[in-house]
């Protein structure tokens, strides 16, 4: 579960801030269903699960599913210069990226290490950036740290709204029949839904089809009640959606994304444009990439059993250290548990078996495509 970060430098800001913040409560929480089990997420009270955590996880996994993500942070970012300037500090192009678009970039530090993963949503008069839980304080320092001469104002509005994450392929059919709007693959929206104002994000790639739905804290109610109405969705807990990110592979905010690796190592090459002019770190991942320098991959695993201690812990084949197990789900699917590895690339293939360390257990490669 997320909490304090693994890495050092920008890692400890994180954590810093972590052990500083007082446990909130999400917004969403006394809207949800009565039989929720309460539990911490990223030093939000929230629900954990709904009494059946793998029914949770295969609802995810295969039909329409509704979590509380409040807790990701939430920027509203204002000035002319706003997208300019976000483009010339992150990894992927965002000029000319119009109000309705959506793009994910990642701001690393001048040596290719990864901050922090961003979606960016553009609006008429401003845009919102959705960050990793907690990532938004230290973010905002970040940016404004480069800024200058530029016309930009940042402001953390985590607090002042709520957020609930729509998962599954047949989702967005589901929401267009319900609320009767459309929207497209990576793209937003704002709307009004029974007198509710909504901003409706989607992101799509091969991994999976996600749509964030974000009102003003004090309809909180009304959102939950949007979310739940939805034909055939059901509320999932927190336990369920990370066993469902484990499985589809995508990386999270401290497991995969620190400071310990750059994007093309943690999954995100689809996040960095190799097109765009310099950005801060630009010379290091693109060397990486033109000489074929990245010496390790984000892979699936799983595990027949669940291993006990805490992550990350080290990979090994014959002895030899092949990586670090970084995620690992506490649900099982279809008899295994799945998880996420970083892995060497001149060691570990697909298929091959490595043991974890100070554990009886080998765990199996996956393949580095999609849980679909």
């Amino acid at each position: 579960m997320p909490g304090v970060v693994h890495s050092r430098s920008t890692g400890e800001a994180y954590a810093l801030l972590y052990e500083m913040r007082v446990m909130k409560q999400s917004p969403l929480y006394d809207c949800l269903p009565p039989e929720k089990i309460p539990g911490e997420y990223a030093g939000w009270r929230t629900a954990l699960s709904f009494g059946d955590p793998e029914r949770e996880l295969r609802t995810a996994i295969e039909g329409i599913a509704a979590t509380d993500h409040s807790m990701y942070g939430r920027i509203e970012v204002t000035g002319g210069d706003r997208l300019d300037l976000l483009h010339r500090l992150s990894t992927n192009s965002l000029s000319g990226l119009p109000a309705g678009g959506v793009a994910t970039t990642v701001f690393v530090t001048d040596k290719g290490r990864i901050i922090d993963r961003v979606i960016v949503c553009p609006r008429e008069d401003s845009l919102l950036l959705i960050t990793s839980p907690g990532a938004e304080p230290f973010l905002i320092r970040w940016i404004e740290k480069y800024t200058i001469t530029e016309d930009i104002t940042l402001r953390s509005v985590t607090d002042e709204t709520a957020m609930v994450s729509l998962i599954g392929y047949h989702t967005v059919s589901m929401v267009s029949a319900a609320t009767d709007f459309h929207i497209d693959e990576n793209a937003s929206i704002r709307l009004q839904h029974r007198g509710t104002d909504l901003f409706a994000v989607r992101t799509t790639d091969s991994r999976a089809d996600l749509m964030r739905v974000i009102s003003p804290r004090d309809r909180a109610g009304d959102l939950t009640e949007i979310a739940g109405s939805l034909p055939g969705a059901r509320w999932i807990g927190l336990a369920a959606y990370e066993g469902f990110r484990i499985a589809r592979g995508i990386p999270a905010n401290p497991e995969e994304i620190n400071e310990r690796y750059n994007p093309l190592e943690a999954g995100l090459r689809d996040t960095v444009s190799f097109t765009k002019g310099c950005y801060i770190g630009q010379e290091v991942i693109a060397r990486l990439d033109t000489y074929g320098k990245t010496k390790r991959y984000l892979s699936r695993i799983d595990s027949p059993e669940p291993l006990p201690g805490p992550l990350p812990r080290s990979l090994l084949k014959t002895g030899v250290e092949a990586g670090t197990l970084t995620s690992m789900a506490e649900i099982p699917l279809d008899g295994r548990f799945p998880g996420i590895a970083i892995l060497r690339n001149d060691i570990a293939s697909p298929g091959e078996m490595l043991a974890v360390s100070g554990c009886e257990v080998s765990v199996v490669v996956r393949d580095t495509s999609s849980g679909r």
